[in-house]
């Protein structure tokens, strides 16, 4: 390539009208002996044009310098003693105190469960106006079994306060639900109150948008959970197989 541009150069320089006479070949060496002497110029490794700008990309050999240095740094940050051995070393984060409680996230949290839980076969209807102690049996009899604990209402129309009191249950699995509606649709008018559905009971409903009677089975009461159950078995002995499988749930058997 370079031995082309040299002699397209050397065309260049020499070039003449038509009828004009044509260079001899002493001419032309030295015309080509100018132009190498301009190229070596040109490229020189101390030509300022060729040194790299203020604000241009780095050359090479300072790049790996950089990389040296930074190298160096990692190993003294890792050659610390005091991590030798440690798998995993963590950093010292604070962490709130235990008797804050952040509402937000718990709000939130609990939001995620109803979302996610659809329905459930065992559901205990209850209100925050019950006995808090009764309240507390069967929020921990129902995560216990993995059923539900259903309220109609928030506590004082507030969604972070319902969350905080769910909280002060010692509800932490997402057991407690508010949803209205399943009270009207298993037409529940006192609390507490059990119900066990059969699996079409969601889908089997009256003009009014109740659950038919032969899809679920209920016993009120201030009553122990298996107290309850125990109970269904003899009201309904069609629901008797899983009443009798949370019993045995409760009862460790």
């Amino acid at each position: 390539m370079k031995s082309s541009l040299l002699f397209a150069l050397l065309l260049a320089a020499f070039a003449t009208p038509s009828g004009a006479q044509k260079p001899d070949s002493g001419s032309l060496a030295q015309e080509r002996a100018r132009i190498e002497a301009e190229r070596k110029e040109m490229f020189a490794p101390d030509n300022p044009a060729l040194k790299p700008k203020k604000n241009g990309m780095p050359s090479a050999e300072r790049l790996t310098r950089e990389q040296a240095r930074i190298e160096a740094e990692r190993k003294t940050i890792f050659a610390d003693p005091s991590l030798s051995g440690a798998p995993n070393v963590f950093p010292n984060i604070p962490t709130p105190a235990p008797g804050q409680v952040d509402i937000e996230a718990l709000a939130k949290r609990y939001e995620s469960k109803a979302i996610a839980r659809k329905s459930d076969d065992l559901m205990i209807f209850a209100s925050f106006s019950m006995p808090a102690e009764s309240l507390k049996r069967l929020v921990a009899s129902a995560h216990r079994v993995g059923g539900a604990v259903v309220l109609r209402g928030f506590k004082n129309n507030s969604y972070k306060d319902t969350a905080k009191a769910i909280h002060d249950l010692g509800e932490q699995g997402g057991n407690v639900l508010v949803n209205p509606n399943a009270f009207d649709k298993y037409k529940v008018s006192a609390v507490p109150t059990v119900v066990l559905t059969k699996p079409d009971a969601i889908d089997q409903l009256d003009a009014d948008g109740c659950a038919q009677p032969n899809t679920y089975a209920a016993v009120s009461g201030d009553v122990t959970l298996d107290y309850a159950l125990d109970e269904l078995t003899r009201r309904a002995p069609e629901f008797e197989p899983l009443a009798s499988r949370y019993l045995r749930q409760l009862r460790g058997r």
